[in-house]
């Protein structure tokens, strides 16, 4: 390290992003900064070959480039809603899924999805996995957790998290808990603004703290920060930017000796409130090692001199500044940095089939009054069926009904659009004809429009199976819903699932991970 220049170690505590797939915006940050990685997101990633193709020739310039250190390359692969990397192989079910589909005698398959995970991503030249996500989403309301959760019970959410860490350790990539100290009691989305959280440091210490204590334990490598002021550690600063929260509890109290990763510095909790640049400052001062800024390349370069600033005007300390890049090369060296994979190494035929074992068992049928799952019908006569979904989730719409006719010949569906005003109309119009009504409802618990058509639908039209495709908390918008199922995600795999519990090809086992009203 003796031999880096301050500007060179300042590069080492920046994870930048960039636009597309062509590799030149990224070499030039590359070339520009000596950045410590670089965060893909779904922008950046095609299939696992042109993916892998990428982080070649990012390393490759991280090896020709000043000190040649090669790159941390980043993405958010948690599984359901947030997986960057999925064109050409599996998806894995989210977290929530899988709370709802593993007991305490299948923990291990949690392992095996974060083992097959690492797999697939260091098949495509990634070796950091932005997950697990070890909030507690013990907030209905949350607008950004939700399924991304194991669930609202702490110690369950332990469990799982440290199995999740097991596997992605075990399968060579370095996981990232987060959203420290705890994102799931908020009402707020820090991508929007900034969250404030009032509980006492005594009901953090007996719930949100609880799966990052684990995962300490458990010997994570690294673990994000949230942008949400916690009142009892800090009511000035968001936690990505006080040194009470991230020094003083999560490196002092809680013993943590990994990496401490900001959230993107460009979200508004941040920008609103301090700007990115400043709050690269303050959150370096505070603790953290590694700064991410995803998006922007003027915020990339006036944050990287603002750093740059404060250690040459002794604001930030160099032995400070070494202390973190010193840190990072450790774990560089430690996993075997960049440790990528062969890319046939993704396509492994149990990935698949781990996928959709444990998609079906997550399907969760929560009531079901009129007993109308799975689906019957008269001998010789055509399976009718009507579907309903949101204009802007057509796609579950459209996976459900190439899932159904792949499994059943001769269906008769007719898919309605929310959004069409005459979308109740034609329910009513086909209700007296079909099986069953089956509504595709995302958050409609949050979304006014959505639940006053399911309330209207539900008055007018009988045999309505709803099916929450997102958050679980959908039925107590209307708990007299004769039938209501929960999928936890919307992504082809978990259609898949759906449509072989609604034809009775597998039965339902999945159960609740949170509590819901309207039961």
């Amino acid at each position: 390290m003796a031999s880096l220049s301050i500007e060179q170690k300042v590069g080492q505590v920046f994870i930048f992003g960039f636009p597309g797939t062509d590799p030149r915006q990224g070499i030039s940050l590359i070339e520009e900064f000596c950045p410590g990685g670089i965060i893909y997101f779904s922008r950046n990633c095609s299939t696992v070959q042109d993916t892998s193709c990428l982080s070649s020739r990012l390393q490759k310039c991280a090896s020709q480039t000043g000190p040649g250190i090669p790159l941390f390359i980043a993405a958010d692969q948690e599984g359901g809603l947030v997986s960057r990397l999925s064109q050409d192989g599996p998806t894995m079910p989210g977290p929530m899924a899988l709370a709802a589909a593993v007991d305490d005698k299948s923990l291990g398959l949690v392992s095996d999805v974060s083992q097959a995970m690492a797999t697939q991503l260091r098949a495509a030249g990634i070796n950091m996995n932005l997950a697990p996500v070890l909030d507690v989403n013990n907030n209905p309301k949350n607008p950004v957790i939700g399924i991304r959760s194991f669930g609202e019970d702490p110690k369950s959410v332990a469990r799982l998290g440290v199995e999740a860490i097991k596997g992605s350790l075990s399968g060579g990539i370095i996981p990232v808990g987060k959203h420290f100290p705890g994102h799931g009691n908020t009402s707020v989305d820090s991508h929007l603004d900034l969250p404030v959280v009032n509980q006492s440091l005594k009901e953090l210490e007996s719930c949100e703290l609880i799966p990052f204590k684990a995962a300490i334990k458990a010997g994570i490598p690294a673990i994000m920060s949230a942008h949400i002021i916690f009142t009892p550690l800090d009511a000035q600063k968001p936690a990505t930017l006080s040194y009470p929260v991230l020094t003083g509890l999560l490196r002092n109290k809680l013993k943590f000796q990994g990496l401490i990763i900001t959230d993107c510095m460009e979200m508004n909790a941040v920008v609103k409130h301090v700007g990115t640049a400043n709050g690269a400052v303050e959150a370096f001062k505070a603790g953290c090692d590694l700064l991410l800024v995803s998006h922007t390349y003027e915020l990339q370069k006036e944050s990287y001199f603002a750093v740059l600033q404060g250690v040459k005007s002794g604001e930030i300390s160099e032995a400070r500044l070494d202390d973190s890049v010193e840190r990072i090369l450790n774990f560089k060296k430690s996993f075997k940095i960049p440790n990528a994979l062969p890319t046939e190494s993704a396509y492994d035929r149990r990935f698949k089939e781990l996928s959709e074992y444990l998609h079906e068992r997550s399907i969760t049928l929560v009531k079901d009054h009129n007993n109308l799952v799975p689906l019957r019908q008269d001998k010789e006569q055509t399976l009718k069926l009507c579907i309903v979904a949101q204009e802007s989730t057509l796609l579950p719409q459209t996976d459900l009904v190439k899932s159904l006719n792949a499994l059943h010949d001769g269906l008769e569906i007719a898919e309605v659009l929310m959004g069409d005003p005459k979308a109740i109309d034609k329910c009513i119009s086909s209700s007296e004809s079909v099986r069953a009504t089956i509504v595709l409802s995302r958050n409609a618990a949050n979304d006014e429009k959505q639940a006053d058509f399911i309330r209207s639908l539900i008055k007018q039209v009988d045999n309505v199976i709803l099916v929450a495709t997102q958050n679980p908390y959908d039925i107590s918008v209307a708990p007299e819903v004769p039938a209501y199922i929960c999928t936890y995600g919307s992504h082809r795999e978990a259609m898949d699932a759906l449509a072989k519990i609604l034809l009775g090809v597998a039965k339902p086992t999945g159960r609740l991970p949170v509590t819901i009203g309207g039961l």
